[in-house]
């Protein structure tokens, strides 16, 4: 049966299953005979046998394809019964039955326990809810600000109450940058911290930078060497719109003026800034982007014009980028006649390159100077002030300065020599001290005369104000104020101010002493010119 199975067209999977059988079935054969004579020639004839069937199905094994699905046996009732569908109609139910299980209660519970909780439960109030998110929210917050107070030290300037500070730096930054050439550059800074602004509420005119009756600066740090180099800063800002964000247009520059209150813009401020081949803070500064940060500290009084009574009673308009908008002078003749106060004196500034900003920040500040300007510009090239020519131009349409210009490149102008100098004017002011003691040599015997002398001119300083009242022309802006004041013969200087590079300096003015760290003689044109200490100031 076996050998006819093996030779008819099975499968493999099949072939398996039969040989498995084959080598049970002598086995069972084997242990159930029962036949004593013929035990060996059976056992001889059922290995003979199961060697012969092996090395049949080895042959077939190593002959045959791979496996391939076993075919369905229709003759296999078991297997039929299995796959047949169940006939049976379903038929539902008409009421559903829910079977529920109930589980057993706690060991400690029972009919006592559960009326009694259901008539004593407790019942949350909306309070009672809320009441643990809400402290842990305030534990949170405690938390977070005890790690930083405790663990996070604040930046150096973050709590300080002015915008600046003479021993400590404070971190600005940086808003835009104006490339004027390749060595010239217009850079504007703003607080990085604003807590300075707290102070400023009440106490503006004695906190703000801003005053013409000094010239200061500032010293930025390159931290990357520790090297400090100082600027002088001027009260400019740009005027941003969308389209200059956008790239469009470019910002207009302007000038400060705090009509708004608005801190003097944030505290924001320019620096004309030259860019040296060997100078490490000019590299550090130029090569900064918009959004980086810098390091100042001050400000440094560099300069303090002499005190003048006129100051107390007279105060000349800030200026303004738009010279129509500004408001005419006071009657400063009146005012010195009323008080018997002399007039102001009038100032030289020379200036070479970078050297301008200290001239600049006195013009374009609160209490701008009082007298008249002239100012000596030098330089290489025409154009390195860049935008900051315009505001000179409209200086000298108010009748504010008279401007000088001298190029290194250009013949129209020339180089400053001592043609270019004037001889200086006596101060028209004197001190307190030279008047008392004047007042104490007046001899008795002449104050009769004296006291009539005064009250002769009272009486024609009243005739004379009633003149000058019917005469009066009243002007509407100080351009049209500028046009009549133009046409007045103007005092020649009697202070004179030199700031530039040191061989600038030396030529104009002399060295500066460096043992003593002071002054030094004023030699160079001004000394010839018969200026000295008294009224020549070297930055």
């Amino acid at each position: 049966m076996i050998s006819s199975l093996y030779r008819s067209r099975s499968s493999p999977r099949q072939l398996q299953r039969l040989c498995s059988i084959t080598r049970t079935v002598p086995k069972l054969i084997r242990f159930s005979s029962n036949h004593n004579g013929k035990k060996e020639e059976n056992d001889e004839l059922i290995s003979k046998k199961d060697k012969e069937d092996q090395i049949q199905f080895d042959n077939i094994k190593s002959k045959s394809s791979s496996a391939s699905p076993a075919p369905f046996d229709a003759t296999n009732n078991h297997i039929a019964d299995y796959l047949s569908k169940d006939k049976k109609p379903y038929v539902p139910k008409l009421k559903h039955e829910r079977l529920t299980y109930d589980y057993p209660g706690l060991p400690n519970q029972d009919d006592f326990t559960t009326v009694n909780n259901s008539l004593h439960q407790k019942t949350n109030s909306r309070w009672a809810r809320y009441f643990p998110k809400i402290l842990t929210v305030v534990v949170g917050i405690w938390g977070a600000y005890t790690i930083k107070v405790w663990f996070f030290q604040p930046e150096e300037g973050a709590k300080s109450q002015n915008i600046l500070d003479q021993d400590s730096f404070h971190k600005f930054r940086i808003t835009y940058k104006e490339k004027i050439d390749e060595e010239h550059y217009l850079i504007e800074l703003v607080p990085k911290y604003t807590n300075w602004q707290y102070s400023y509420l009440n106490g503006y005119n004695e906190k703000c930078l801003w005053n013409g009756d000094r010239i200061w600066s500032v010293e930025i740090k390159q931290p990357e060497i520790m090297v400090v180099r100082s600027y002088t800063p001027l009260p400019l800002y740009f005027m941003k719109s969308e389209y200059t964000r956008s790239g469009e247009k470019k910002p207009l520059l302007k000038v400060i003026n705090n009509e708004n209150n608005d801190y003097d813009k944030n505290g924001t401020m320019c620096i004309y800034v030259k860019r040296y081949k060997d100078g490490e803070v000019s590299k550090y500064i130029t090569s900064r982007e918009v959004g980086d940060e810098l390091e100042i500290r001050g400000p440094q009084i560099e300069y303090k014009f002499p005190f003048h009574p006129l100051n107390k009673f007279y105060s000349r308009p800030i200026f303004k980028d738009l010279p129509s908008k500004m408001e005419p002078s006071p009657n400063i003749d009146k005012i010195k006649r009323d008080h018997n106060l002399p007039d102001y004196d009038n100032m030289v500034f020379y200036a070479a390159g970078t050297g301008i900003s200290p001239v600049l920040q006195v013009l374009f500040s609160r209490n701008p100077y009082r007298g008249f300007v002239e100012v000596h510009y030098s330089a290489k090239t025409p154009g390195e002030l860049g935008p900051i020519e315009r505001f000179l131009f409209f200086l000298e349409k108010l009748d504010r300065i008279k401007l000088y210009c001298h190029y290194d490149n250009d013949p129209s102008n020339p180089r400053l020599d001592a043609k270019c100098l004037k001889v200086p004017e006596s101060p028209s002011y004197t001190s307190p001290l030279r008047s008392s003691k004047e007042k104490d040599q007046i001899q008795s015997s002449s104050a009769y005369f004296i006291r009539n002398q005064i009250i002769s001119d009272k009486e024609s300083d009243k005739n004379s104000e009633l003149e000058e009242k019917a005469n009066r022309t009243y002007f509407r802006n100080a351009i049209e104020e500028a046009s009549v004041t133009s046409k007045w013969k103007k005092r020649d200087p009697s202070l004179a101010i030199v700031c530039g590079p040191d061989g600038y300096i030396n030529y104009l003015a002399g060295t500066h002493d460096d043992i003593t760290k002071s002054q030094g003689p004023v030699t160079g044109l001004l000394g010839k010119k018969g200026w000295d200490n008294s009224n020549v100031y070297k930055l």
